[in-house]
């Protein structure tokens, strides 16, 4: 991946993430779920260390190392598994 378009995944990284926010506000409000305090500080999270998973693996591909890439894509990308199921469950089990 050249630098030229290293512009190009982080454009494309907002576009999900943003459209993966829209999906699930309207989930939410089609379904009428409430999140309590703790559900959003664990999406919020979730969101903070997805990004910061993209931008490293995006970084750490354009400098020229797969290997730290996909190391990182590994070692960060199971936290945000874990948050992602530990919230589906706590909401899961309220509704």
């Amino acid at each position: 991946m050249t630098n030229s378009w290293q512009w190009f995944w982080y454009v494309l990284l907002g576009f999900v993430l943003g459209g993966f926010t829209v999906y699930l506000w309207g989930f939410f409000k089609e379904k009428s779920i409430k999140l309590v305090w703790y559900e959003w500080i664990l999406v919020l999270l979730s969101y903070a260390v997805f990004l910061l998973l993209g931008q490293t693996f995006i970084a750490s591909y354009g400098e020229g190392q797969p290997q730290a890439a996909w190391m990182s894509l590994v070692f960060m990308g199971i936290p945000i598994v874990i948050m992602a199921v530990g919230t589906y469950r706590s909401i899961k089990a309220r509704t």
